[in-house]
């Protein structure tokens, strides 16, 4: 469907992407996942034939596409920022869009009414947009790209602006509406709940270059770099040498790690450590394993509601993140026992 081929662009003699190569399947949702200045933008304008490469090519349906115009690309784009007209009605907005795609104004009339079902805004067709909520307008935008039926939907932070709680319910709605249509789209957020929660495949960018590129699942429990293992998720980390069995890491401190031969495609000697928060135990009594176990001081408690995070700094120094189900009675000063299973060690090459 969609393949972008050693893609590179620069601004000014800084790189914005390098060599960036990924593709999307028919109807799969892949997401660009980085820190602000990675290069996600410019990769989901070049796609879109609003930024024109230094280097590289984009396909799309077999159609080498980089020197066409955006108007002789069929995607959709929602771009962070509002854009809709502010004299058009709801439906006037999606029917504007139509218009060179479609000839027959009641066909138009009626793929717009039909598209604003589907996100959920009829109702709201024959008002302007400075009546409309924030995530209103927002499905409104996602109505108007898709109302031509594009082959690729392309969002850029579409959920910026919106408070928490908004934000998790159009992020659910864009899944669906993905699932449904069974349109494919390219996802650019620098959110990693969002990516996680929505995504088919992400690929995860750095200073313009790719670090990772895999299932949601792949990147949280198996990340190849340190960058990737801290930027998707929280994770307490130790760094420590790896023994000739790869099944132990030794801390500055003379600790050892149980690591259950979890180095096996790690090619270093000097390691780091992560274990994820909700692999991590907090005792109440003593336990009979003295494997991964520490003692320390819970520095910092947050209620979730859910669930409790604990941090602890342990006696080697450094701190380890628990999730606890519902509420605690763990409280700050509380001296506890924390520990992991060696089979929920990551490791990542490089100390």
């Amino acid at each position: 469907m969609l393949e972008v081929r050693n893609l590179t662009k620069t601004y000014g003699g800084e790189t914005a992407v390098e060599r960036l190569s990924f593709a999307a399947d028919d109807g799969e949702f892949v997401t660009l996942l980085g820190p602000s200045g990675c290069g996600k933008t410019t990769v989901l304008k070049t796609v879109a034939g609003l930024v024109e490469p230094d280097e590289g090519r984009v396909i799309l349906r077999g159609e080498d596409v980089t020197a066409k115009k955006p108007e002789e690309r069929n995607v959709g784009v929602v771009f962070q920022s509002p854009s809709l007209f502010p004299r058009m009605t709801v439906r006037g907005n999606v029917e504007y869009a139509l218009k060179p795609h479609v000839d027959d104004a009641e066909e138009r009339r009626r793929r717009a009414d039909e598209v604003l079902e589907l996100v959920g805004v009829s109702q709201k067709a024959q008002a302007r947009p400075d009546e409309l909520s924030g995530g209103e307008a927002r499905r409104v935008e996602l109505a108007r790209a898709l109302s031509y039926e594009p082959d690729v939907m392309l969002l850029d932070e579409p959920l910026t602006g919106l408070d928490r709680a908004l934000r998790r319910e159009l992020r659910d709605e864009i899944k669906r509406i993905q699932v449904e249509t069974g349109v494919t789209m390219l996802f650019v957020t620098h959110d990693q709940e969002e990516a996680i929660s929505v995504s088919d495949r992400i690929v995860v960018l750095n200073g313009g270059r790719k670090e990772q590129e895999g299932t949601p699942r792949e990147l949280y429990r198996r990340p190849e770099t340190r960058f990737v293992a801290e930027f998707v998720g929280e994770s307490a980390r130790f760094e420590g040498t790896l023994d000739d069995t790869g099944s132990s890491v030794e801390l500055p401190t003379g600790t050892r790690l149980r690591v259950n031969g979890q180095a096996k495609n790690v090619d270093a000697d000097e390691v780091t450590v992560y274990v994820r928060p909700e692999d991590v135990k907090v005792f109440e009594t003593e336990p009979e394993t003295k494997e991964n176990v520490f003692g320390g001081e819970v520095t910092d408690v947050t209620e979730m509601g859910s669930y409790t995070e604990a941090r602890v700094r342990v006696e080697s120094g450094e701190e380890i993140l628990a999730r606890i189900d519902g509420f605690s009675d763990v409280q700050v000063g509380d001296d506890v026992v924390v520990g992991f299973d060696e089979t929920d060690a990551i490791l990542v090459g490089g100390g």
